[in-house]
């Protein structure tokens, strides 16, 4: 997309009154930061931090066939969910592939709600309905609703003055639909930054007063909006691949580290393919790892184990919680034990690293 045809989320004049540095987002006008990324990234996990989620893809699939037809594209058992309760499961193709994550929300019933990425919303919805012999009703309602997500130590008490649900007893994986400053939401609690958190889905046209409420209540909390580049960093640091960055259709779930969430005792689109790449082998897996010498990793940077190339860099970063540079990269399997080590390339030099297990960041519960 052009800039010219670049979305504005429900909250984007919010953003503008906030002085926020605005940029296209898969399509979306979105702020990358407010204040500063770091400042932001360190507010989040030691205060609270608030996001505009508004991007986000938003599907309900209904009716008696809704179970089956879910059960058959995505990777994961559907039925892990009881009725409130988030399943996060890759959605392949038929070699395999990874089209994109997604998370499914069960309300009970034959009703579901999918949140899936922006940069392949249009992708994934055609996909389903191109898939759905079973028949069942997939809408889309992603115009109807804002998001917003409140992440960090602080977000509950925070929150707790908005909310109908008593979200003390909301558990991690789950969601309510309740009331949040007098509107509907459908408020879950994941974190996606490897902290505490929240996200809500609001009618769109109530998302300015939502944020503009909690970020005013919340301001002696130490709260304070967040941007993209933060989520990007705190996403890192909680060792969470990013669709379209560290995995993409090239790679099954099973390169991507996921494995677990292919449940092999139902048939779903992919399985096969997935299986004969198993028996055969994979020959890449990611991995996290943090460098050992002083340079930041990024995004397509070359590595190197006894001078050959041996894989490539996803994701990379300074982390500010660690004070360290760490990244996600492809290699072959035989050089992803951690504690192993190998070369990147930055600007020509050889800048070594060390694998590591993920998350590099957790929280104290």
């Amino acid at each position: 997309m052009t800039s010219t045809e670049d979305r504005k989320t429900p909250l984007y004049e919010a953003h503008k009154g906030l002085n926020a540095k605005v940029v296209s987002f898969h399509g979306w006008l979105l702020p990358i930061q407010y204040t500063g990324i770091i400042e932001e990234h360190n507010a989040t996990r030691t205060k609270a931090g608030l996001f505009d989620i508004s991007h986000l893809g938003k599907l309900e699939v209904s009716g008696r066939s809704a179970k089956q037809f879910l059960q058959k594209i995505f990777t994961n058992n559907i039925e892990k969910a009881a009725p409130g309760g988030i399943v996060y499961s890759p959605l392949c193709n038929d070699n395999g592939g990874t089209l994109d994550d997604a998370f499914i929300y069960y309300a009970g019933g034959d009703r579901y709600i999918l949140i899936v990425n922006a940069s392949t919303f249009e992708k994934d919805f055609a996909w389903m309905r191109s898939h759905n012999a079973e028949g069942a009703d997939i809408k889309d309602i992603n115009d109807s609703l804002g998001g917003i997500a409140i992440q960090g130590p602080a977000s509950q008490q925070i929150l707790s003055h908005f909310c109908k649900a008593y979200i003390d007893q909301l558990k991690h994986r789950h969601f309510v639909e309740t009331e949040v400053d007098g509107s509907y939401a459908l408020l879950s609690r994941s974190g996606y930054t490897g902290e505490d958190g929240f996200e809500m889905f609001i009618p769109a046209g109530k998302s300015i007063k939502v944020w503009n409420d909690i970020l005013a209540a919340g301001k002696g909390y130490g709260l304070i909006p967040a941007g993209l580049g933060a989520r990007d960093t705190l996403r890192l640091e909680a060792g969470c691949p990013l669709y379209g960055v560290d995995t993409d259709e090239s790679k099954t779930p099973l390169e991507s580290g996921l494995e677990k969430t292919l449940d092999l005792s139902k048939d779903f689109i992919g399985k096969k393919a997935i299986l004969e790449r198993k028996a055969k082998g994979i020959k890449e897996v990611l991995v996290g790892f943090k460098m050992l010498d002083r340079a930041i990793p990024r995004t397509g940077y070359i590595i190197e184990k006894s001078g050959k190339n041996a894989g490539i860099v996803t994701s990379g970063t300074y982390s500010p919680t660690l004070k360290e540079n760490i990244g996600f990269a492809y290699v072959a399997p035989e050089n992803s034990k951690t504690g192993g080590t190998f070369d990147v390339i930055i600007h020509g030099e050889k800048k070594r690293a060390v694998v590591v297990d993920t998350p590099f960041y957790r929280r104290k519960k």
